[in-house]
């Protein structure tokens, strides 16, 4: 078994050897024999890449203030679709990516999916594809509730190279010196860029097993805070900065791994899908199309929602096409599977956008519908939605405004026929969706500590989070 050896890191091992940890095996078997000379169409292998917590934004391709060549270019390649939208928050939208299941079917709890669910890592496991997950998991358990979430093995995935394996002490840094889990294995890392270390995995799985199908989960660390230099932008100062630089890492990582798949003669044989588990953090405020945008990662705004979505397939999906049909991220995985021929046995609430893709149809959603109820720092809602309108379980409804975020308040007094149509139209598509009452958990971790208003239970009301030392911190090593 040949070693992938990682240029700069020096590795403390911790439970495990350092070559059982770091040491990917380079062998072949029959179902890479059978499926060597595959045509385009047959078993085409996908790699989905999220980005964590940046909106869209952070795309130029979308009108965004960053400059994003690597991604620019996947997107003329294929299909960009401007009305994309994720959940408010990382776990809700990974759960709800994962299983295309709705949230008040299956989220019950802040960085937990529960063990006996099926994820996309499943079915393309069970269809005989090689499969791998190498990026951000946060998934088994918050570490305050007490219930264990599913493992990446679990959820499908042979091999895994991740960060948040486990909660609180092992979760450790992303980047600069991380902590990673190879396979569940834990190694700390004395130096090395996190991400870096992550990409070569990604390329590592591809060429062990590019003489057969693969399913590339690739949920990427950046661009989350805290804002740190990169390889490339060491000299950025402030957050703002170093998020910009964040980004354009991201966007070179991308890129790289699409070169890597076309080095392979591979990119006529694999489906790529590019996108984003929520809205930018509300400190950075960005420009799209001219106009200011605030970040709305955790809010159940427009802004918390809206976030870039490509979907390339060299030769079977035409390029340079921008859509404006509604695409919600459970539609993720419905879509690939359709695309590779893979029939999802269980019930799931997403839809296959394949007719958008190929052109046979402009949506195929009228509205969205969220329960937001993520049971960590955030107040719950539910609300549905379509391109231009929204309705929230309160009662407010809202018009929207794509280029800002901006949702401005529907009186009554300022009806207009179309508005009126637009309400009875949202109104009725909510009633469908049968909603269920809103957790009221925001903070687990305040469990058995004082609340903030007597005689609540803590973990709806909240406690003092600085006696639970759980105060952000600036690490010097990170800056």
């Amino acid at each position: 078994m040949k070693a992938l050896k990682f240029n700069h890191p020096k590795v403390k091992a911790l439970s495990l050897c350092v070559t059982a940890a770091l040491s990917f095996g380079l062998s072949g078997n029959s179902f890479a024999a059978e499926h060597a000379n595959r045509s385009p169409t047959d078993h085409p292998n996908v790699i989905v890449v999220l980005v964590d917590d940046m909106g869209i934004e952070g795309i130029s391709h979308f009108g965004g203030e960053y400059y994003s060549p690597n991604v620019d270019q996947l997107a003329r390649s294929g299909v960009s679709f401007d009305n994309a939208h994720a959940m408010p928050l990382s776990s809700p939208t990974r759960t709800r990516l994962m299983t295309g299941i709705e949230n008040r079917k299956n989220y019950k709890a802040f960085g937990y999916l529960g063990p006996e669910q099926i994820t996309f890592g499943n079915t393309f496991k069970q269809a005989g594809y090689a499969t791998a997950i190498a990026g951000k998991w946060q998934l088994s358990g918050n570490g305050f509730d007490g219930l264990e979430g599913i493992t990446p093995s679990g959820a499908g995935f042979e091999e895994s190279f991740v960060w948040f394996r486990n909660s609180l002490s092992d979760k450790g840094s992303r980047y600069w010196a991380p902590t990673l889990f190879y396979n569940d294995k834990k190694a700390s890392f004395e130096e090395g860029f996190g991400p870096d270390m992550v990409q070569k995995f990604a390329k590592h799985f591809i060429n062990k097993n590019q003489e057969k199908p693969f399913f590339l989960y690739y949920p990427m660390m950046l661009t989350h805070d805290p804002y740190v230099v990169t390889p490339d932008s060491m000299n950025a100062k402030g957050e703002k900065d170093k998020f910009s630089g964040m980004v354009s890492y991201m966007d070179k990582q991308v890129g790289d791994l699409v070169k890597y798949v076309d080095s392979k003669g591979l990119l006529e044989n694999t489906i790529f899908v590019f996108t984003a588990d929520n809205g930018t953090l509300s400190k950075i405020t960005s420009y799209r199309n001219g106009h200011k945008v605030k970040g709305g990662k955790g809010f159940p705004t427009l802004n918390g929602t809206h976030v870039p979505m490509v979907v390339s397939w060299k030769g079977q999906i035409q390029p340079k096409q921008h859509v404006s049909g509604l695409f919600d991220i459970m539609d993720v995985y419905p879509t690939i599977t359709d695309l590779a021929g893979i029939k999802i046995k269980q019930e799931i609430d997403g839809i296959s956008q394949v007719p958008v893709l190929k052109g046979k149809k402009a949506s195929v959603r009228d509205s969205i519908f969220m329960h937001y109820a993520p049971m960590w720092n955030r107040k719950p809602a539910s609300f549905i939605f379509n391109q231009g309108w929204k309705l929230y379980k309160d009662g407010k409804f809202v018009k929207l405004n794509p280029d800002t975020g901006e949702e401005v308040l529907i009186k009554s007094q300022n009806q207009t026929k179309e508005s009126e149509k637009q309400f009875k139209l949202l109104k009725t598509a909510f009633a469908k969706e049968k909603d269920t009452p809103l957790e009221k958990v925001t903070a687990p971790f305040c469990k058995g500590h004082q609340s903030l208003k007597p005689g609540v239970d803590p973990t709806i009301a909240g406690c003092d989070r600085s006696k639970l030392g759980l105060r952000s911190i600036t690490l010097d090593f990170l800056e």
